[in-house]
This record gives structure tokens, C-alpha cells and sequence, in this order.
């Protein structure tokens, strides 16, 4: 049985795949690949919240980094 930790886990692994084969000849940061990294961490922060843990602040800090990023990619790419 997958738990939703493992879930969290394996979208975060998809999303540095799909990075690397979309930047294989670039070195822009991928929007898909942030978005996939964001439901990964977010998944991860409803497990522990689900499972009446207390949330981690380093799980708050990557997601909240991670949408300062793509914020800053969608501004950079206009």
C-alpha cells in the first residue's frame, strides 16, 4: 500500500525528471517542474497534517520558496 508521504516523494522525483529532460539543452527552470515540485512538498505537509503531526517549518519554507521561484520565472519570462 502507498502512503501519501511516498506519493509526495514520487511527484517530487517526476518533477526533477521532467526537469532534466526539459532542460537538457537549456538552463531555464522549468514552470511544470516547480508546480510538480509544489504538489510533491504539498502532499507531503497534508500527510503530516492528516496524520494530526505537526507541519514542518521546513516544509513550509521549501514550498514558500519554491512559489517565490516560479513567481520569479513567470516575471522573467514576460
Amino acid at each position: 500500500m502507498i502512503d501519501w508521504v511516498s506519493i509526495g516523494l514520487i511527484v517530487i522525483a517526476l518533477a526533477w525528471v521532467a526537469q532534466l529532460i526539459m532542460s537538457w539543452n537549456s538552463r531555464r527552470i522549468q514552470p511544470a517542474f516547480i508546480i510538480l515540485y509544489m504538489l510533491g512538498v504539498l502532499t507531503l505537509m497534508l500527510s503530516g497534517y492528516f496524520a494530526k503531526l505537526p507541519v514542518s517549518p521546513y516544509e513550509v519554507f521549501t514550498f514558500m520558496a519554491a512559489l517565490v521561484v516560479l513567481i520569479r520565472v513567470f516575471v522573467l519570462s514576460k
